[in-house]
């Protein structure tokens, strides 16, 4: 067997293996911190001092990186010093504060400070995140390409997406509220926590509105718009003054040059004063947790197949649980092409299989915007049919299309579209009908019956009409007039045939009946007619022949 067509390819082993060296590595760099945080003993330390590193800091004082050495005693009475593992150009703990460490008793020196800062979370998070963007892709190579080669050695990933029922527009779509999530729950965090910091350990001053700026900014449409908002004059503890420009403070709208307001800065960045309102510390964070609640809420709808984002795509391993216990349907093309992964189809049942559950249903039609053609390398095109697979709950948004089960070839087959524009033209010849059997009849009709059957048509009520008009030439005087014996009958016979009149009278029960039986009387007075016009041709010639 060529090595293209195994199951699992070259390209799938030497994804797997690099995934697994990535988890090695995950593992390798939180092993000793997180075997130290569980199985570890823990003592309290105190901060004797701070260590230089030998670099310094990118800062314009250049000033050196620092870290707090901290000393603890052991369960047998030993005295440790141990340095902290982030250097920083100002440590925050500071000489005499008491820090929680992690030490393992053969060695003790071999200790963690139990502060988050210290454990190696941003190098393993780098390489989780890697390993998880790394398998997405993998994950989208499989959906877009449908390349068995890429196919995982265990058959994970194939199973993943079968199970959220992926496909290449719902996976990008998850994607992205992945990311999206995490992002909106670290904005509602840090502008939260900004606003207590500043709430709880904020130096509170007064400021002075000095004047007003127009700030200016262009839209999409190159138009320029602008805005005024106050300047704000206010000094720190040290007589430092600072500006606040273009704060959004709402009651702003309200101030003049020279009022008061309340400002509030942190004592680290004197120079980033905020107004100290409602709306500047917490309007953030709650729109953050909006839209995190928002986006949480719809990945719920996606996930639990509430929410669905295109249909189910024809992909194998989705909805393959719909083989066992689907309905078995019959699947036609009405338009296929591979090069733009575009496909029209409708489902229909199987006639020749019993199916009470899905008595209701009669078609579905739909298409795959982003189809992936089969790799049995065999062209599909128009009137193929294919097994098909029908939810009985939820037939017209769950259902699956196997495109390795031919079932056979209809030349014939036709969109909703396509059969609506026929069953246009055959009404309009119906109508014709009418209105030219009508025509025939106005004069043997009364005004009234007249104005009823031409309003029933315009009403499109064609059933009625057909078997109103039909009823008053059965009950019209006889002998009929000739126009009348002339009619086709036949050709009315497969009129009212066409408007199912002979399944279901529209106005008196045994219509069909009375009417056939009317057909046939009148057929033999036609040929009756017919044949007294012929002997009566033959007995005048044979008098003209005597005469002679």
């Amino acid at each position: 067997m060529n090595s293209i067509d195994m199951t699992t390819g070259y390209v799938g082993w030497l994804l797997s293996i690099i995934v697994l060296v990535l988890i090695c590595l995950f593992g390798y760099i939180l092993q000793n911190s997180v075997s130290l945080l569980i199985r570890g003993k823990k003592a309290q330390g105190i901060v004797v001092g701070m260590e230089n590193s030998s670099s310094s800091s990118t800062d314009i004082l250049k000033a050196p990186l620092l870290t707090p050495l901290v000393e603890f005693v052991t369960s047998d009475g030993e005295h440790i010093k141990i340095s902290g593992q982030l250097y920083t150009s100002k440590s925050s703990p500071q000489i005499g504060d008491i820090i929680n460490v992690a030490y393992q008793p053969s060695n003790p020196k071999n200790a963690q400070l139990m502060l988050w800062k210290e454990f190696p979370l941003v190098p393993a998070g780098f390489v989780l995140g890697f390993t998880i963007v790394l398998i997405l892709m993998w994950m989208g190579g499989i959906l877009i390409s449908n390349d068995l080669r890429l196919d995982d050695p265990l058959h994970l990933l194939p199973k993943l997406i079968a199970h959220f029922h992926l496909n290449p527009v719902r996976f990008p779509v998850l994607i992205i509220l992945f990311f999206a999530i995490p992002a909106c729950v670290l904005g509602t965090y840090v502008t939260s926590q900004r606003g207590i910091e500043m709430r709880k350990n904020g130096i509170k001053t007064i400021g002075f509105v000095t004047g007003f700026e127009r700030v200016y900014s262009k839209t999409n449409d190159g138009e320029t718009i602008s805005g005024e908002f106050p300047l704000i004059t206010y000094k720190d503890k040290s007589g430092n003054s600072y500006n606040i420009h273009a704060s959004t403070t709402k009651t702003f709208s309200r101030l003049k040059t020279g009022d008061k307001v309340a400002i509030i800065y942190r004592a680290n960045y004197p120079n980033k004063g905020v107004v100290n309102t409602w709306s500047e510390f917490w309007i953030p964070p709650l729109f953050f947790g909006f839209v995190t609640i928002a986006l949480l809420f719809l990945l719920f709808l996606v996930l639990s197949g509430h929410q669905r984002i295109v249909p189910v795509t024809g992909d194998p391993e989705i909805y393959t649980e719909l083989k066992t216990s689907g309905v078995s349907a019959i699947a036609t093309v009405i338009k296929a092409n591979p090069k733009t992964r575009h496909l029209h189809y409708r489902i229909e049942l199987d006639t020749r299989k019993a199916t009470p559950e899905l008595a209701d249903f009669v078609a579905l039609e739909s298409e795959f915007a982003f189809w992936i053609p089969p790799a049995t390398g065999e062209e599909i095109k128009k009137g193929d049919q294919f097994r098909a697979y029908l939810d009985s709950l939820k037939p017209f948004k769950e259902f699956y299309i196997d495109f390795s089960q031919r079932l056979g070839f209809d030349q014939n087959v036709k969109s909703f579209d396509e059969e609506a524009a026929i069953e246009d033209e055959a009404e309009k010849v119906i109508i014709l009908k009418l209105v030219n059997l009508l025509r025939t009849c106005s004069a043997y009709l009364s005004a009234e019956n007249l104005s009823e059957i031409k309003g029933l048509i315009k009403e499109n009520n064609l059933s009625l009409a057909f078997e109103r008009l039909v009823i008053l030439i059965m009950d019209s005087t006889r002998p009929h007039p000739l126009p009348l014996l002339k009619l086709d009958w036949n050709d009315i016979l497969e009129l009212g045939i066409k408007l199912d009149i002979n399944e279901l009278s529209e106005d008196e029960p045994g219509f069909w009946e009375k009417f056939l039986k009317f057909k046939t009387g009148q057929n033999q007075s036609i040929e009756d007619c017919l044949q007294n016009f012929s002997n009566n041709s033959i007995l005048l010639r044979n008098n003209l022949t005597a005469r002679k």
